[in-house]
């Protein structure tokens, strides 16, 4: 019976000892393993697809100035519409002098939104419907002066806007707060990179240039980049090949 007990009894030490050495060996084992690498960042394009856009929608300039005065915007449409000097005693732009073109996603508030008229010379007894612009009035970082922008055009009683192609009424960072930081690195640089989708590039590059035959996604753009042209190569929506290419 005594004899029983020992050998149950020794039996229990020797399994204990070998799980701590077994537990042991693992643990040796695990701190000797390799750091996992960090994952990099990804997401689906997919998601592009529910961003929805903040709106307004004026239909005349009283209603301009109550939907945009005094509004933070993003330029939307880079590279591609001009802006003018501002001559705040005559309450004018100065059509005549352009003073460049709206940077990609540059930052602004509208402080006001006028109506321009434009002057034109009629003939003696000759009558036409002269089109104007409404201009939205801002200040620019870095530039001094006040400047205006168009936002939609007025002939006779049909008023236009396009304020909502040009401008973002909320932050794209925010909008499009699922794409990776080194993505959103770029784009604020003003630089395009490979692997950027056709949306990230016009935001880094603007939207004007050159488009070659193919679907979207699977084609070639030459971005005018503001007199700095840059080829984008495209497949399956992501840029294979950045190439300047000569003024």
């Amino acid at each position: 019976m005594e004899a029983d007990f020992r050998k149950r009894l020794q039996l229990i030490v020797i399994i204990s000892i070998v799980l701590v050495a077994a537990r042991t060996a693992y643990i040796f084992y695990q701190r000797h393993q390799p750091l996992p690498q960090k994952k990099a960042e990804t997401y689906s394009t997919n998601l592009d697809d529910y961003v929805t856009y903040p709106k307004v929608y004026p239909f005349d300039l009283k209603s301009a100035n109550k939907e945009m005065g005094g509004k933070t915007v993003w330029v939307r449409t880079g590279n591609a519409v001009p802006y003018y000097r501002y001559n705040a005693a005559s309450h004018t732009a100065e059509l005549s002098h352009q003073a460049g073109l709206l940077p990609p996603l540059e930052k602004f508030q509208i402080k006001d939104v006028i109506l321009q008229k434009t002057p034109k010379k009629l003939a003696e007894g000759q009558v036409s419907v002269v089109p104007k612009p409404f201009m939205a009035v801002f200040d620019m970082a870095g530039e001094t002066g006040t400047f205006a922008a168009p936002i939609g055009t007025s002939v006779g009683d049909d008023n236009n806007f396009t304020a909502n192609d040009v401008l973002f009424f909320a932050d794209p960072h925010e909008l499009y707060k699922h794409w990776p930081a080194d993505v959103w690195a770029s784009i604020d640089q003003h630089q395009a990179k490979p692997g950027m989708n056709e949306l990230q590039a016009g935001f880094a590059l603007g939207t004007a240039g050159d488009v070659s035959s193919g679907d979207y996604g699977n084609r070639s753009i030459e971005y005018s980049n503001n007199g700095n042209p840059v080829k984008l190569t495209f497949e399956k929506n992501r840029a294979v090949s950045v190439e300047p290419e000569k003024k």
